[in-house]
């Protein structure tokens, strides 16, 4: 039994060499890296990192400020051409009749009412070949100026029930939806257009006669004055 014991006790101690072993290298190992950083590192930086552990004050003249490292980015400053004018709106749709449009300026917003019966064919969303060349020029205006903007389709009150269009909600947001699509194509950010589709509320005539209806068949743009961004 006691030969056993010694046998084991031996072992175990025989193997304190090799933890010993590993401090010794992990001190060497530190002590040449530290050795190899203050070597690499400039003489300027190293005084003040010394300077920093030991509590010193450091010399801010060695340290460059931010404000004297030159700048690698230049700043791009875009500008936004300015809200469109009622005379720029007018030039652009010069060639359409007056009773087809209506142009309503205020300080805030900038409101065109298109009437639905010039743009557009029956009961479709399609813009008439006569009047898409003004319609272009339209977007071309409001191009470029950052201005915030909503279209809205509207209807009169007879039903409509067909594939295309189930009822007269689908015919005044798609008709608001192909004014959107032409000033798009005439690089309007389509960021800043709301559109909507609100069918025969909002009427601004009687419905009882043919007159009446045709004034309720409209797209209403109203642009935004106050407040033009830039996404860029």
């Amino acid at each position: 039994m006691s030969r056993r014991g010694r046998r084991h006790d031996e072992a175990a101690h025989g193997g304190a060499w090799k933890i010993a072993l590993a401090d010794l290298m992990t001190v060497l190992m530190v002590f040449f890296l530290v050795m190899w950083l203050m070597a690499a590192v400039d003489p300027k930086d190293r005084d003040a990192f010394v300077q920093g552990i030991s509590g010193e004050a450091i010399d801010s003249g060695d340290i460059p400020m931010l404000d004297s490292v030159p700048l690698q980015a230049e700043v791009i400053q875009l500008e936004l051409k300015p809200p469109a004018s009622k005379e720029e709106i007018e030039a652009a749709m010069k060639d359409i009749s007056p009773k087809d449009i209506n142009i309503e300026d205020t300080p805030e917003y900038t409101r065109i009412t298109l009437k639905s019966d010039s743009f557009f064919e029956s009961a479709r969303a399609t813009i008439n070949d006569n009047t898409r060349a003004q319609l272009e020029k339209l977007g071309e205006t409001l191009a470029g100026r950052g201005q915030y903007m909503t279209i809205t389709g509207y209807t009169d009150n007879l039903p409509i029930n067909n594939f295309q269009f189930p009822s007269n909600w689908e015919l005044s947001a798609a008709r608001a939806a192909t004014v959107t699509r032409t000033f798009i194509d005439m690089e309007v950010d389509p960021r800043l257009i709301t559109i909507e589709g609100k069918a025969d509320n909002n009427a601004v005539a009687p419905n009882k006669t043919g007159y009446g209806r045709s004034l309720n068949r409209r797209v209403v743009i109203t642009i935004d004055k106050v407040t033009p961004v830039s996404f860029e």
